[in-house]
């Protein structure tokens, strides 16, 4: 029978933190792609810490934890096995920043981490690594030691006032003597310690449902932790882009049947062997869906899903049929196209929707499974293109990408295919021709192209002596390129608009083939006919 003993709460300072991190006996899961704080939320904790603000209760889960290479913000560590490890359940932000900037704010490299205490203002500051810190702002990691504190004191004595000397000692003694509330739970099971988890998140700004299943379950594969976000970087490693925590949590509860938005994880696996079985499987599992969406459905990158709930259905599709081919791939192409203009009709998809998609794959062979997704489609919506919407938080403004991108852009100056995977990864991957708001069309996708960032002006000289290839990978025609090069920019964004107006619809038109005859094919009828 699983036993619980009564959590012992206990107080830890900064300082038994530092010295237990060091030591490899606190052990951090890997919540989403790590730490997640920014330089300001860092600060501010510095900042309770001086003043004796509460900064809030930590929850570890007292456990055995194997020999392992530990990423602790910017330090590395060699932990050794050990029978008594302490997990964080909660407070991997605040232990990750006190530990970081107490040990490495003179030499990280990561400016969250580069924390400093101003001797003339009493405010602590980050630093980067180009910055000269004034003279009066010192490491938070000169802090923590006394002999160190001491000797940059020493080696700073003739320009430091009393003023100085004594706020130093004062944060010093603050850092070093502050008391955090500690929760130490030992059980060898889950359900309690997620109790507790729960409880201690009511308020406040909660975790989300993908850190909550990773601090329960990332530390349970050994040395070796199959994680939510490693998962997430597979599709990332093809060119794909990675996949963030919440969409590979619905992929990891779709890949195992039931409802994916279901939130009691404590029972998900019933052991080690299961999850890393079911991560491995997924792993393969979403290689064949983002073959399927950049072969079949032509979407090169998830940044570009009109809408990600396709992901953990097409997830089950493959976890039931196998990866998607022949029939079953047009109709499922079909299925996301049409459900991605219908989604901007309705703007967005309901919980409703989605737990129907997922249930609706559950049929006795593919192509049965893909026309009951296409069932959930209107069957007679049809698309018009929205020039207006080119910002990414809109659906239709990625449907618009979709169909610049299926003209195969190059690049402007050198003819080369577009990099559409880099230039998603440094930001949006469409460059203005024309600066400003005017004229009228200026802020629509018609004054837009897919191609590395730059001068407007040397775009368009780029643009109007391209050569005919270039310049239809654009959508541009000879004329287009012709008012390009004269004085007229409404002239040009007229013509352009109008092209894009009609490659459009018709691209959506090819990929969601409206109208044609859904379910099988007329061959697979005659055949079993």
């Amino acid at each position: 029978m699983a036993t619980l003993e009564r959590p012992r709460i206990e107080q830890r300072t900064p300082e038994d933190l530092v010295r237990d991190v060091q030591r490899g006996v606190v052990r951090i899961p890997q919540f989403q792609r790590g730490f997640k704080w920014e330089a300001g939320d860092v600060v501010k904790l510095f900042d309770s810490i001086l003043r004796g603000f509460p900064i809030g209760n930590l929850l570890l889960w007292r456990r055995p934890a194997p020999a392992q290479v530990l990423h602790v913000g910017p330090l590395t560590i060699e932990a050794p096995e050990l029978d008594s490890a302490l997990w964080v359940v909660d407070g991997q932000q605040r232990i990750t920043s006190l530990v970081g900037a107490l040990i490495a704010a003179h030499t990280a490299t990561d400016l969250r981490f580069r924390v400093h205490l101003d001797l003339d203002t009493g405010e602590f500051h980050t630093a980067g690594t180009r910055q000269q810190p004034p003279n009066a702002w010192i490491p938070v990691s000169f802090l923590l030691d006394t002999a160190t504190l001491l000797r940059w004191m020493r080696e700073n004595g003739e320009w430091l006032s009393d003023d100085q000397l004594k706020l130093a000692d004062l944060a010093a003694k603050a850092i070093r003597e502050y008391q955090i509330p500690t929760y130490v739970v030992t059980t060898d099971d889950e359900k309690p310690l997620l109790d507790i988890f729960t409880r201690m998140n009511n308020a406040g700004k909660r975790l989300t449902k993908a850190e909550i299943f990773q601090a329960l379950h990332s530390q349970t594969a050994g040395d070796a932790p199959m994680t939510l976000a490693a998962i997430g970087r597979g599709p990332a490693d093809l060119g794909f882009g990675a996949f963030d925590d919440q969409l590979v949590l619905r992929c990891v509860l779709a890949y195992r049947g039931g409802d994916i938005f279901r939130t009691d994880f404590a029972d998900e696996f019933e052991s080690a062997e299961e999850q890393a079985e079911t991560f491995g499987a997924l792993a393969a599992n979403l290689r064949d869906v983002v073959a399927f969406l950049r072969g079949v459905a032509e979407i090169p990158h998830v940044k570009l899903l009109p809408y990600s709930n396709v992901v953990p259905v097409l997830v089950r599709f493959v976890r039931l049929h196998g990866a998607p081919e022949g029939r079953a791939a047009t109709l499922l192409r079909r299925w996301v196209w049409r459900a991605a203009v219908a989604g901007t009709r309705a703007r967005g998809q309901s919980v409703a929707d989605m737990r129907g998609q997922i249930s609706a794959v559950k049929r006795s062979d593919p192509v049965a499974a893909a026309s009951a997704l296409l069932e959930r489609v209107p069957a007679d919506t049809r698309f018009t293109a929205e020039l207006d919407k080119v910002h990414f938080n809109q659906a239709m403004a990625k449907i618009n990408v979709l169909c610049l991108w299926s003209a195969e852009p190059r690049e402007p100056a050198t003819g080369t295919p577009v990099d559409i995977a880099r230039l998603l990864d440094e930001g949006s991957p469409l460059r203005p021709i024309f600066e400003g708001t005017e004229p009228a069309l200026a802020g629509t996708i018609a004054n837009r192209v897919i191609a590395a960032q730059g001068p407007a002006a040397t775009l368009r000289k780029e643009l109007a002596a391209a050569s005919p290839e270039v310049a239809e990978s654009h959508l541009l025609d000879r004329t287009a390129q012709t008012l390009l090069a004269g004085p007229s920019p409404a002239a040009f964004l007229e013509r352009r608009a109008a092209a894009l107006t009609a490659a459009f619809e018709r691209h959506v038109d090819r990929m969601a083939e409206w109208g044609a005859r859904d379910g099988r094919s007329i061959a697979d009828l005659l055949r079993t006919g």
